[in-house]
């Protein structure tokens, strides 16, 4: 998994749209989500090519109610150092 480099504005969520790896990275806080629904995104290779969007659907997990979690966790990490989780 890589690590988010980008910029640390916060403000932006997690979006159906974007790659399953980057959300991780991004936020680190995301990957319970993933471990908590049983879905083997956590390492999986697809992971810096699969969309949230992407994953959901795989799974058969109603897109909005995965991003709504996602977002929810990404929530949970603004302002804690990644180091810390």
């Amino acid at each position: 998994m890589t690590t988010w480099t980008g910029s640390d504005d916060r403000a932006e969520m997690p979006r159906l749209d974007q790659p399953v790896e980057e959300i991780m990275g991004r936020w680190p806080a995301t990957a319970r989500v993933f471990v908590r629904r049983k879905m083997a995104c956590v390492g999986c290779i697809m992971a810096p090519f699969q969309t949230l969007a992407a994953a959901a659907r795989a799974y058969g997990i109603p897109e909005t109610e995965l991003l709504a979690e996602m977002q929810a966790a990404a929530d949970a990490d603004a302002g804690v150092p990644t180091g810390f989780l």
